[in-house]
């Protein structure tokens, strides 16, 4: 399935007569803000954005029952969202290096990793430190991590 099919199928703004767009945009009262009508739709124009697709197609995910439609939804909606160059939940960079991360984490895998020894190896410094001198040390030494670019 493709973002200009999932406008077809769900899009209030979709104009079945000409597949073009009626370019209204709904304001946060629920109220028609403006009208300018296309003649084509931009969801089939590569690099293009739709902001009626973003604000009120794209949401409708969670609420479809069907598994493999759902499936199928997302994956136009990740299709517009990697066209258009918005970011998508599955690909925000690592602030680090710069690659994908999975959910739900700060850093990628191989900079998690990194960041991981770096800290056992402050920790054992300190450590050493502390076991030879009697005495806490004042601060932890800190491994500052830059982004490779």
């Amino acid at each position: 399935m493709t973002p200009l099919q999932v406008a077809q199928a769900h899009c209030a703004n979709w104009r079945r007569d000409s597949g073009g767009c009626l370019g209204a945009i709904i304001d946060d009262d629920l109220q028609i803000r403006r009208c300018c009508p296309k003649p084509n739709c931009t969801l089939g124009m590569a690099g293009q954005w739709c902001r009626y697709f973003e604000e009120c197609v794209m949401p409708m995910a969670p609420s479809i029952d069907n598994p493999a439609y759902r499936q199928q939804f997302e994956g136009a909606v990740r299709q517009y969202c990697v066209a258009a160059k918005l970011p998508y939940a599955d690909e925000r960079p690592c602030p680090i290096c710069g690659r994908p991360m999975e959910p739900r984490r700060r850093f990628c895998h191989v900079c998690a990793r990194a960041r991981h020894r770096a800290n056992q190896r402050a920790w054992a410094t300190n450590r050493r430190l502390v076991s030879r001198m009697g005495v806490k040390a004042r601060a932890p030494v800190v491994v500052p991590m830059v982004r490779q670019e």
